[in-house]
C-alpha cells in the first residue's frame, strides 16, 4: 500500500509542476555495491539519460555498466519530481567468467537530483540482484528555455 501511495504522489506531484524547459539530457557516472546472487561486489556505471518535461515528466535512460565479472548494458524508461522517481526497463548482463548473455529485468528508485542516492532492484535468469549506489548527474538543456522566438521572449511591446 506504501509503494501505491509513493507513486500517486509522484505522479500527481509531475502532473501539476509546470517546467520551464522542454528538454534535458543528463549524463554521469553511478558507483552501486550490489548484494544477492553469489556474491557482493561493487561495481561502476555510465548513465545517460533524455528527460522531456514540458508538461508531465517522463525519460528514457541507458546506460553501461562494469563490474569485476560482468558488463551491464539497460535502459529504463522513468518519471520523477526532480527529487524523487522510479524507473523500470530490460538489462543485458554478459558474464565474462562463464562467457554467457543473459537478458532480464530492472527497476531503480532514486533521491535528489544531480548528486544522489539510488536504490535498484534486478531479476536475471531466476536470481535477484538488489544494488545501492550513488550518482553525479551532469544536466543541459536540447531547447531554448523560452522557445516561442527568435528574439528570447514572448512579450509583444505593440
Amino acid at each position: 500500500m506504501k509503494k501505491i501511495f509513493l507513486i500517486s504522489i509522484i505522479i500527481i506531484i509531475g502532473i501539476s509542476s509546470k517546467m520551464l524547459a522542454q528538454s534535458v539530457w543528463t549524463i554521469g557516472p553511478m558507483f552501486h555495491y550490489n548484494f544477492g546472487g553469489e556474491k557482493r561486489h561493487f561495481s561502476f556505471a555510465i548513465e545517460t539519460a533524455y528527460w522531456n518535461i514540458k508538461n508531465f515528466p517522463y525519460s528514457i535512460d541507458g546506460g553501461i555498466e562494469f563490474g569485476k565479472k560482468r558488463v551491464r548494458l539497460y535502459s529504463e524508461v522513468q518519471t520523477g519530481i526532480g527529487v524523487t522517481g522510479i524507473a523500470a526497463g530490460p538489462v543485458l548482463e554478459i558474464n565474462k567468467a562463464e562467457r554467457k548473455v543473459r537478458l532480464g529485468i530492472q527497476s531503480s528508485v532514486w533521491l535528489n537530483y544531480f548528486i544522489g542516492l539510488d536504490y535498484r532492484y534486478r531479476r536475471i535468469d531466476k536470481t535477484n540482484f538488489y544494488c545501492v549506489g550513488t550518482y553525479g548527474k551532469i544536466p543541459f538543456a536540447t531547447k531554448d528555455w523560452n522557445s516561442g522566438s527568435s528574439n528570447g521572449g514572448d512579450f509583444d511591446w505593440d
